[in-house]
């Protein structure tokens, strides 16, 4: 089950239980405010008067006689006479709601059913009746005799005939279902509101991003609340994010290429240009065009793949793989270039070490630094790769150093950002994306990469990946 789903489950419940409650309470209230123990019929006036006339005459000794007289006869109306103590002639128990209803019926001057007798000797008696089963004489129809209650009248069978959908009506609870129409009126209105909002912030940034804007966060719009909407609106930014980085990603592309591709191309008409002119140097300017075409070739894939790497498309194939090993054919590779500067690149990793990774792209990425250190070392010098396990924080450090002039100060941070190059690399042929490579390559394995200039001379470049992922 979705977290939507317990949430519209806690509307409707939190719905149902306000109309229960509601209905309850006016039900309550009615009963409360009804007074349905002492009977206001015409019989129950005609008994009152009875009693009434029968106390007055006869006394006490009456009164109980003829009591007990409808006792046995199990009239629908019950007579009670009360003293001063609230204590029924027969010994009857009283209600004390019946008590007070009947005084409150006394003072209001309201005496049809209720009665207050003083005799000779000063003793006050309360009389009234309570009905002990529906009151049919409230509708106007005569209790049958006692006896005879289950044989029905032909009148009394026509009225309820008659009146069988007034009976309906009547019992229909409209007010109860007010209330309910109303709690769930108004606890609609708060789901509506309640995710019509995210909905609407949603609908406002799919319009900005279709209209090009997709620097726009929904997720912090959203609130604390956390639920399938939430869950949208921060999948929402992620791809807003992905989009950004992709349309940034080409536009860089674009105007690097456009800007790196001016110059071999400018060489290339010039050799062109020279060849026409004196055939006899067709040759020669045959390869300067030949070399200008595999420079232009080799920069077009580095952009590329630095493109992919910048716009997150690149997805890593994680293998473990002993990076020692890696390590013994880069420094392979790498010495044939170095033999023509005499450097000799020396290797230090005492122990075995494997990692998890794409080990194609850790190999560029080594290498990248490697090469740069080959190409601003100094003839004649030593390029060191020392490789090490720490422990503490279960990583693996790579140090890559060379004896050269190194980069200022102001350049160590810029030297990792593409066709960024040092001030000593202006005399260097390259394009300023290797390392720029290597960053995208570390982090995407999650490591980090820096590099410091060396006292009194020198250059390093520290790389860390995690041991296992």
């Amino acid at each position: 089950m979705g977290r939507l789903f317990w949430k519209f489950f806690l509307f409707l419940f939190l719905a149902q239980l306000t109309t229960a409650l509601g209905v309850s309470a006016f039900v309550l209230f009615n009963i409360t405010n009804q007074n349905p123990s002492i009977d206001q019929s015409p019989i129950s006036q005609a008994l009152i008067d009875a009693a009434q006339s029968t106390l007055q005459l006869g006394g006490i000794p009456a009164t109980k006689k003829l009591l007990e007289q409808w006792e046995s006869q199990r009239l629908a109306h019950r007579v009670y006479v009360v003293d001063r103590n609230a204590q029924d002639v027969l010994h009857r128990k009283v209600d004390a709601t019946w008590l007070n209803a009947a005084r409150d019926s006394i003072k209001s001057k309201v005496q049809d059913s209720v009665a207050q007798v003083t005799l000779s000797n000063q003793q006050s008696y309360l009389m009234f009746v309570v009905s002990t089963r529906a009151n049919r004489a409230r509708a106007g129809i005569p209790p049958p005799p006692p006896g005879l209650e289950h044989e029905r009248p032909s009148d009394f069978k026509r009225f309820e005939r008659s009146n069988t959908l007034f009976k309906i009506i009547a019992k229909f609870p409209v007010k109860g279902l007010l209330i309910g129409t109303l709690a769930s009126a108004l606890f609609a209105a708060i789901l509506a509101w309640y995710f019509s909002k995210p909905i609407n912030t949603l609908r406002l940034a799919f319009e900005r991003a279709a209209s090009g804007d997709l620097n726009t966060a929904v997720a912090d719009k959203m609130g604390a609340r956390k639920d399938e909407l939430s869950d949208l609106g921060r999948h929402f930014d992620h791809m807003a994010s992905r989009l950004s980085a992709l349309l940034q990603g080409q536009t860089r592309l674009l105007h690097h290429v456009s800007h790196e591709l001016r110059s071999p191309l400018a060489r290339m008409q010039m050799a062109l240009g020279l060849a026409l002119q004196n055939p006899q140097r067709a040759e020669s300017s045959l390869h300067r065009i030949e070399l200008e075409a595999e420079r232009m070739d080799k920069m077009i894939g580095e952009l590329l793949e630095l493109s992919r790497f910048e716009s997150g498309m690149v997805e890593l194939k994680r293998e473990p793989f002993i990076l020692n090993e890696l390590l013994d054919m880069i420094v392979e590779d790498a010495a044939f270039e170095a033999s023509h500067k005499r450097i000799r690149i020396a290797l230090n990793a005492q122990q075995t070490m494997q990692v998890s990774g794409q080990q194609d792209l850790m190999h560029r990425a080594i290498e990248n630094v490697v090469r740069n250190a080959v190409k601003y070392a100094p003839n004649d010098s030593i390029v060191n790769i020392d490789c090490k396990v720490i422990a503490a924080t279960k990583s693996i450090e790579i140090i890559i150093t060379d004896q050269g002039a190194g980069v200022l100060e102001t350049e160590l941070e810029d030297i990792f950002k593409p066709f960024v190059r040092g001030h000593s690399g202006s005399q260097v042929v390259g394009h300023g994306v290797g390392l720029a490579i290597t960053k995208q390559v570390i982090e995407a394995h999650g490591g980090k990469v820096w590099a410091a200039n060396l006292k009194p001379y020198g250059f390093s470049v520290t790389m860390t990946i995690p041991q296992w992922f």
